[in-house]
């Protein structure tokens, strides 16, 4: 679900190739699609510059496209309206649903990050936007929880921590030799969570295996340059955790 500029359709034919579905991108031809550009440093710092473009547009869901039965969702940094809509969307209509509002953080206040968040099967961040979080909205872990059933935070290279209610768990990250670049591995994470959780996974289970799928991406420069195998993936999954 998601807006795309007029410059689209090199990116469109990458979405073909892979066989991902495009029924909720919606085109506005008179800007460009939504660009970031990321410089990183030997030590993993990162400067971003970005420019939203079509971003700018909200997709007013369509969700008459979609069999939203037996669904899961994830809300992540897009249009402001979006973000806003589809919690209360999936609320109405019993979608679970993953918070994710990283770097858009500081555009909400207190008060609309807490409506946000209510609801939600899980609220995923870094430790300096989870930080944010809780300075905007004047809670802590356990005031967030009231609103979400558990909260993921992610560490970089020391993995994540898995809180919920009465539990909390430290999930190592899978190390690699031949780390290249971070950008997009917190997409890349998400992707192997949201895997585990389709599979019935447990949470920490499920967050093992978006730690795995993470350290693809580390291996190569770029955010989608990584490619696995089924056989590979669970390989180094095993290697990792058993």
């Amino acid at each position: 679900m998601a807006t795309a500029g007029s410059d689209f359709e090199r990116y469109q034919h990458w979405l073909d190739k892979h066989g991902i579905g495009q029924d909720g991108i919606v085109t506005v031809k008179d800007s460009p699609t939504a660009s970031a550009y990321i410089t990183t440093d030997y030590s993993d710092n990162q400067i971003t510059a970005f420019n939203p473009g079509a971003m700018n547009v909200a997709t007013n869901g369509h969700f008459t496209r979609f069999d939203t039965q037996d669904g899961l969702a994830i809300v992540s940094p897009g249009n402001l309206e979006d973000m806003q809509k589809y919690p209360e969307i999936y609320r109405e209509k019993k979608i679970p649903f993953i918070y994710d509002p990283g770097q858009n953080i500081p555009a909400f206040s207190g008060d609309q990050l807490k409506s946000m968040i209510k609801g939600s099967q899980i609220l995923i961040a870094n430790d300096y936007e989870l930080s944010m979080i809780m300075e905007a909205t004047g809670l802590d872990k356990n005031g967030l929880l009231q609103l979400t059933s558990a909260i993921i935070t992610t560490l970089g290279e020391e993995g994540c921590v898995v809180t919920e209610q009465s539990f909390e768990q430290q999930i190592p990250a899978v190390k690699v030799s031949d780390a290249q670049d971070p950008t997009g591995c917190g997409d890349a994470f998400r992707s192997g969570l949201i895997k585990g959780l389709r599979l019935g996974k447990d949470l920490s289970e499920a967050a093992k295996l978006g730690a795995t799928c993470a350290s693809f991406c580390v291996q190569k420069k770029g955010t989608q340059e990584h490619l696995f195998s089924v056989d590979q993936f669970w390989d180094r999954f095993a290697s990792a955790y058993e």
